[in-house]
This record gives structure tokens, sequence and C-alpha cells, in this order.
């Protein structure tokens, strides 16, 4: 058949079709209507799943060019955070435009989707809002991080350029506190599973971001009067030596006195803090709770100081001992410890010790904590190589060695691993990190998640907690009226090696006054402290009930002390069953001191109150 014919044919089949048409919409005029709207609302719904997806499609492009930027500040890659910013805004703003337009409105009436409806367009006007007002700031910052603008030069801090964060700072808090109280305001109990899930993960986001930006504008508000702006100022820098466990994480060993004017820092004196000695009477007065749970030795000894979790009062003892031996006045008090330096030198590269073998980030924790009791008798040369490795690192740090992002991520995880707290004994200063993980409060405050705390100290006494493993988890059971029941399991491992009676009494404290282990062995006394109004419900170690466990109160918390005596190569474990305070339906916080090796089991739980 020809391409002619064919074509006739289909002419003509198609004018038939025409007129059956038209004798059907004549003959049924009801079912053409019907068809007629049936046709519109089809292209409706095809529209409005069209913006739907569109919207959906946006909102997705936004959670994960948030996440780019995150990863890339992180990295402290600041052309990387730029341009996942200007992705971010712009789908952003095309998810708010969506949203907000004839087609949602609709969407808004219906009973069943306006919940869900009014909810996405909040989370989009939200996400746009933040992304001109309070991300933007964020990357200026980072540009400025990259750029190397606040790094000391001979020991000299940029005030003015630390100064200028606080504007910029001021209003990306200001952003994000907008955006959380307009989140808090929305009733997301009627969203559905996946919208609802969706909606409380961005709040929790915001949260914080909202409390990471609240330090960082106080940090740019802070560090110009901390760093001797207006007045010199003398600060205790003390280096926590894990290898024998104290709550706040380890002995206080080399004290470095840090003079701060007008932007300059620089040791001006140096001592270990066994040779500020001893007193018959606590330095200062000791509370009854202080005394039955740590004895007086908190307050009659000055390497006890910090057998306390509470850092704001192990402070308060190491000044009062500082100036009543040295007579020097000290303004604040920096803890850190060498795994947090061994983070430092990671960004800094190998640092030179005069007078010793250099440091790096894979020695120095082996070299301070251990090395030096095995191969030096005295303590006199133990306290002098110390005080060396702290000196020598804190000069390359002040002189602007290593990447600024490098260093500051590495004192970020000091701060999360609680290897890094600070303290300040004016009432401006210190109100501007109370609260923060970074001042280290054992408070007893109700607001706030539920914090259950993980503590350890040495009995020996020994350097024997170079050798130990530790971690623990927290998990929420379930939840009754309000209260969380909560579980820790904590499991202590000696990793001493073979032959540990071949070990120098320097390290297994045989021979110490007081001493109460073999060599090798690690006694070992654990205190697990109950959230605010909380309990202490029950005590097992390796699944054997403790029977009735010690349970004190300290700062209005229940505190369970255990203790653990540890052969070498042997583990326990010990689970702790406690209870929230009421209304405490907030996801529950683990903090634990920090050990001798990297990491930490602090951590959050996610809150059996709250549905996922």
């Amino acid at each position: 058949m020809s391409p002619e014919i064919r074509r006739r044919r289909r002419s003509r089949g198609f004018r038939r079709l025409l007129r059956q048409g038209r004798r059907f919409r004549q003959d049924h005029p009801r079912w053409t209507v019907t068809i007629g709207v049936g046709a519109v609302v089809l292209a409706c719904l095809g529209w409005s799943l069209w913006v739907v997806l569109g919207a959906s499609r946006d909102l997705k492009e936004v959670d994960r060019q948030a996440r780019v930027m995150r990863a890339a500040l992180i990295r402290g890659d600041a052309a990387g955070a730029r341009a996942a910013l200007e992705a971010y805004q712009e789908a952003a703003d095309r998810a708010d435009a969506t949203t907000h337009g004839v087609t949602w409105s609709v969407f808004g009436a219906f009973p069943l989707l306006g919940d869900d409806a009014d909810g996405v367009a909040t989370v989009a006007a939200v996400l746009a809002d933040l992304g001109r007002e309070g991300l933007t700031p964020v990357a200026d910052a980072a540009d400025e991080v990259t750029a190397e603008s606040f790094q000391p030069v001979d020991h000299t801090f940029p005030l003015e350029k630390i100064a200028a964060l606080e504007e910029p700072a001021a209003r990306s808090e200001r952003a994000f506190d907008a955006a959380s109280e307009r989140l808090a305001k929305v009733d997301s109990s009627g969203f559905a599973g996946p919208i609802a899930s969706a909606f409380d993960s961005l709040e929790e986001l915001v949260d914080d971001a909202r409390s990471t930006l609240q330090s960082t504008y106080r940090a740019a508000r802070l560090m110009p009067v901390v760093l001797g702006q207006g007045e010199p100022r003398n600060y205790l820098l003390v280096l926590q030596n894990n290898a024998e466990s104290r709550s706040s994480g380890g002995l206080p060993g080399s004290l470095s006195l840090i003079r701060a004017q007008g932007g300059e820092v620089r040791i001006t004196d140096q001592v270990d803090m066994a040779e500020l000695g001893a007193t018959p009477e606590p330095v200062l007065p000791l509370t009854d709770e202080e005394e039955a749970l740590f004895g007086r030795i908190l307050g009659t000894v000055g390497v006890d100081a910090t057998l306390t979790p509470d850092f704001p009062r192990a402070a308060d003892l190491i000044r009062a001992r500082w100036q009543e031996v040295r007579g020097q006045r000290v303004d604040g008090v920096l803890f850190v410890d060498p795994v947090v330096v061994s983070y430092l030198l990671r960004a800094i590269g190998e640092v030179p010790v005069p007078g010793y073998a250099p440091v790096t980030a894979a020695n120095v924790v082996a070299r301070v904590e251990n090395e030096i009791y095995a191969l030096t008798p005295g303590t006199t040369e133990q306290s002098d190589y110390q005080e060396a490795v702290a000196k020598a690192v804190f000069d390359v740090f002040s002189d602007g060695y290593g990447s600024s992002a490098e260093v500051i991520r590495a004192l970020v995880a000091g701060v999360q691993e609680g290897r890094v707290r600070m303290h300040f004994f004016s009432d401006d200063a210190q109100g501007e990190i109370a609260g923060t993980r970074i001042a280290g409060e054992f408070v007893d405050r109700t607001s706030g998640p539920p914090v259950v705390g993980v503590y350890v100290n040495d009995a020996g006494p020994t350097k024997m907690q170079y050798y130990l493993r530790q971690r623990a988890q927290l998990y929420s059971r379930r939840c009754t009226d309000g209260r969380q029941e909560l579980g820790t399991s904590i499991t202590f491992s000696n990793a001493t090696p073979p032959r540990a009676d071949t070990l120098p009494d320097t390290i297994t404290g045989e021979f110490y006054p007081g001493n109460r282990t073999d060599p090798g062995q690690q006694l070992l006394v654990v205190y697990v402290s109950a959230p605010v109004g909380g309990e202490v419900v029950s005590v097992s170690v390796d699944g054997q009930a403790a029977g009735s466990p010690t349970v004190t109160t300290y700062a209005g918390r229940e505190v369970a002390t255990i203790g653990v005596l540890l052969d070498p190569g042997q583990s326990q474990t010990v689970d702790v069953l406690l209870r929230s305070g009421k209304g405490q339906e907030d996801d529950p916080h683990l903090e634990m001191s920090p050990g001798a090796t990297p990491g930490s089991s602090n951590a959050t739980a996610r809150s059996a109150c709250r549905a996922r």
C-alpha cells in the first residue's frame, strides 16, 4: 500500500472519530462535563504532584548541601564551604518560593494535608532565612581562618581581628535563635511520620548549631579580654597526667604560669604540682559531701585537687595552693592532657624540645606518661622533662605554627572528649562560658538533658592507667511518667604488658606509701552519677549484683562508688541502672573521664520518652 493511500485512510479515520465524539457529547451531556472536569482534576493533580516533587527535590538538595558545607568546614576547606553555601541558598530559595505559592495554599486547605503542608512551608522558610543570615557569616569566618588571619606571630595574637568576629558571630547567632523560636511554635504532633521525623531532626540540628554559634560568639567577645586587652592577666596551664587517673582525667602534673598582655602570651614560671606540697588542713574548706566522697586529701594534697569531676572546684583548689606557695595572682586555670597535645601536634608537626629528643603526635603521650618514668627514677628529672615538653609545645603554638583549621579542629576534639577545660575567676569572664562543655561543671541544674557521669580515680597510687583501656555505653530503656530508666555499661581492661613485675616502681607504685596493689595491678575507684533529681537503682559487676552499693550525693546528684581491681590482662564490666529526674525526657548524655588513649565514650543516647 502506498504512503499516500495510508495517509488518506488515516485522515478519513480521524474525521470519523471526530464525528463520533460530537454525537457522544450531544447524546450524553453529563458524561461530557464529567470527563472535562476529570481532565481538569488530573491536570491539577499532575501540576500539584510536580510542585510537591519539586519542593521535595529542593529540600533534599538543601539537606545535602548543608552536609557538604559542614564537612568542608570541618576539614578546613573554605572554598568548598562557600560553594556548598551558594548551592544551599539556591535550593532553599526555590523550596521557599514553591511552598508559598498558590498550589501549596490549596494543599493547606485540605484537612489531612494542611498540617503537613504548613510544616513543610515553615521548614522551607526557616532554611532559606538561615542560608541568608545564619550561614553566610560562618562561611566568611571560614575564609578568614583559611587565610590564617587569627594566627599568632611571635607569641602575639591579633586582637583587633579576633574582636571583629563578634558582630558576624552575633548576627549568625540571632538568625539561629529566630529559627529555633519559629520551629518551637510549630505543633508537629499531627505531621505524617516521615515529615515528623524530618522536622524533629531539623529542630535538633538547629539547636546544636545554635549552641555552637553561642560558643563562637562568646569566644569572640571574651578572647581579647583573656589575651590581656586593657590589663595583664595570669593563667595556670595544668598538664594532667592520664597515667594516674583522676575524675577530671588525670593527676595535675606540670603547672605553667602564662602571662597575657596586649595579645602577647608567654610562660613566666613553671613548677610541678607535687612541689607545692601538702597541708595538714584543706587549702579551702571542704563540704561534707566532698569529704564523704573524696576524703580530706581533696583539699590537703595538691595532686589530688582533681579527684572531683567539677572543674571549677578543682581550679579553686589549685589556685589557692599556687597563690599560697608561689604568691602570684591567678586569673584563670586551663586544663589540658597529653592526648590533646598529640592532637595539636598532628596540626603542628614535630616539635623540638631543648635538651631532649623531639616530640611528635605519635610519641608524645608515651614519652610524657610512661617512658620518662621507666627511664628516669628521679622525680625532679621527670618533672623537668614534662615542663620542657609543655613549654616547647606552647611556644610553637603561640608562634603560629600549623594550620589554623587543623589546630581549631584539635582543640574542639579536646573539648568534646573532656581533655580541654577552662575556668575564670572573674564573674564576667566565667559567665561567658558557664553552661558550656569547656567549663566542665558538675552542676545541680535541672534544665537541659539528663547527664550520667562516669568518673575514674586511681586508688593505687600508680602510673598504671597508661595501660588502662576503658569504654562505656549509655542507653535509655524505657520511659515511665516522664522519667527515663537509664543503663550504663562500663568495661575496664588492664593492658599491662607481660612480665609486669619487671616494670619500675615509678610506674607500679610499689614501695610508695599507701600503695595497695601488687605490681601490674590496677585499683580503681569508679563513680557513677545519676542525673539531677534522679537515682541509682542497682549496680552489678561482671553480671553479679553488688548487693547494697555505696550511694551518696554530690551537688544534688546521687553517686554510686564502685571499687574495681584488675590483674594484668583482666577485664571487668560494671553495669549501673539509674533513673532520670521527673520530666527529663530529652536525649540523655554520657560523660566519662578521658583516658590515656585517643577517643572518648562521651555520647548522647536516644530517649525512650520520644517516639522516633
